[in-house]
């Protein structure tokens, strides 16, 4: 489900690692600002469990989901 985002040592970001950043998927950059292990993975177990319950198979899907579908997965938890 994650692609890991690798830090970038120097300050100031060469043509190429500019461009590669559009490529990061949302995911990957959300995640990457947890630092807690513990709760990444609780967030990433959390994640596919309402994927799973709303039907979501890809990631433009959760652009059509509404606090009802949220709502709906809470109340089974």
């Amino acid at each position: 489900m994650m692609t890991a985002v690798t830090p970038i040592q120097n300050q100031s970001l060469t043509d190429s690692q500019f461009q590669m950043l559009q490529d990061v998927p949302a995911e990957a950059q959300w995640f990457a600002d947890i630092a807690n292990p513990q709760t990444r993975r609780a967030y990433e177990a959390d994640i596919r469990s309402f994927m799973a319950s709303a039907g979501i198979t890809q990631p433009q899907d959760f652009r059509l989901v509404t606090r009802s579908h949220v709502l709906a997965w809470r109340h089974d938890l």
